[in-house]
Order: structure tokens, then C-alpha cells, then sequence
């Protein structure tokens, strides 16, 4: 089939090759780098162009295709389009077949599907250790109350008296189990050594002020 051009029609696409070209050896010279949107201003350029085509032009055109029984070629505006690499794979891709339109083609998407369900089953082995962990609670022991008050087997004029008088009352009594208390008071301006002996409960006051050979009332109402 031949095809008859006018010469405005055959030199538009040696215009827009033209273009085109001006604008990727100015790009590749690095003349726009610092402009993020050269490209798309780029293919403005190249969609701007005009070829103006008259009327009388259009019908030349139209008369001699049908003198020489031809179908007049039809001419449809050109869409120049700009596209990051990866938009052009998927959708050079979806073209031919190779991926449904529908599909999410990122590469993000993709690492986060393929790593979800590792991501879920460590979450869901953290969540059991942490439930199946052993609580450690520091170890405590049961706190024992001394119960009981202390007695006064007598009071002496020294600490050295006091002590005397613990020997002597240990080695004829049994007073075993038993632990001196040795107390510094001053009564009416006297210096005394109190002894005493406890923890003794109520119940044992009066067996303890006999096995001490201890005779006065007061020694069991002590405390």
C-alpha cells in the first residue's frame, strides 16, 4: 500500500525526533539536573509542538489518495507520556499478558507478603514464651514474732554485781534457753544495773522467778 504525505505531514515526525533528542542531550548533559520535573516539562515540549496543516493542504491530500484509489491516512494526535522505569516494566508487563492489571506490582508490597507470615509467627512464639515464662518472685521466709516479755531477777548497784549474780543464778537454776538483759537506770539518784531475762510468756513468769530463787511478787509482773 503506498501512502501520500504532504510535506508538512512528512517532516512532523523528523520534527518531534528532533525534540526529543535536543531535550535528552541537554538532560544527559546534566544542564537541568537540579529540576526534579525535567522530564515531564521535556515531554510538554515535545507535545507542544505545532504543524500547522491548512485546509487546502487536508484536501490535496484527500483528492489525490482518491484519484489514485487510496484511503486517505487518518493522523491522531501524539501522547508523549513520561514513566519511572518500573512504572514501564509493569506496564510494558500488563501488555503482554505476563501480569493482571489488578495486581499490586510494588516492590514494597511484594517484600511485605512474602515476610508476613514469618512476621506473625514470631510474634505469636513471643506471646507464648512470655505467657509460659516462669514468674520469679523473690524467695521470702515466714517472719517469726517473739512473743513473750522479759522479767527482772533484781537489781544492783554494779554492772559487775548484775553479772555475778547471772552466774550464780544459771549454775543452781535452771534457767536454760534463757539471755541476761543488763539495764543502766538511776533511781532517786542512785546508779542501779537491772538484770533481767526474757522473752518469758505469762504463763512461765512465776516458774522462772522460783527456779531463780527469786521470792518477791514483783519478779513475775515485771516487763
Amino acid at each position: 500500500m503506498v501512502v501520500l504525505m504532504t510535506p508538512a505531514e512528512a517532516t512532523r515526525p523528523v520534527l518531534i525526533a528532533l525534540a526529543f533528542a535536543s531535550s535528552l542531550a541537554v538532560a544527559g548533559c546534566g544542564a537541568v539536573d537540579s529540576d526534579p520535573h525535567r522530564f515531564s516539562a521535556m515531554a510538554d515540549n515535545v507535545a507542544s509542538i505545532d504543524i500547522p496543516l491548512s485546509a487546502r493542504d487536508r484536501e490535496t491530500r484527500h483528492a489525490v489518495a482518491e484519484k489514485a484509489g487510496l484511503r486517505p491516512v487518518r493522523f491522531t494526535p501524539v501522547k508523549v507520556a513520561v514513566m519511572d522505569p518500573h512504572a514501564m516494566w509493569d506496564a510494558r508487563d500488563v501488555q503482554a499478558g505476563l501480569r493482571p492489571v489488578g495486581e499490586d506490582t510494588g516492590l514494597r508490597d511484594a517484600v511485605v507478603r512474602a515476610a508476613s507470615p514469618a512476621v506473625v509467627k514470631a510474634v505469636a512464639d513471643e506471646a507464648i514464651s512470655r505467657v509460659q515464662a516462669p514468674v520469679l518472685r523473690p524467695a521470702s521466709l515466714p517472719a517469726t514474732r517473739e512473743t513473750g516479755r522479759t522479767i527482772q531477777l533484781g537489781a544492783y548497784s554494779s554492772a559487775a554485781g548484775a553479772r555475778l549474780a547471772w552466774d550464780r543464778m544459771k549454775a543452781t537454776s535452771d534457767l536454760s534457753g534463757l539471755s541476761p538483759i543488763y539495764q543502766e537506770v538511776e533511781v532517786n539518784g542512785r546508779r542501779l544495773t537491772r538484770l533481767k531475762v526474757g522473752l518469758v510468756s505469762t504463763e512461765t513468769a512465776a516458774a522462772v522467778c522460783r527456779s531463780a530463787a527469786v521470792a518477791d511478787a514483783w519478779c513475775a509482773r515485771n516487763s
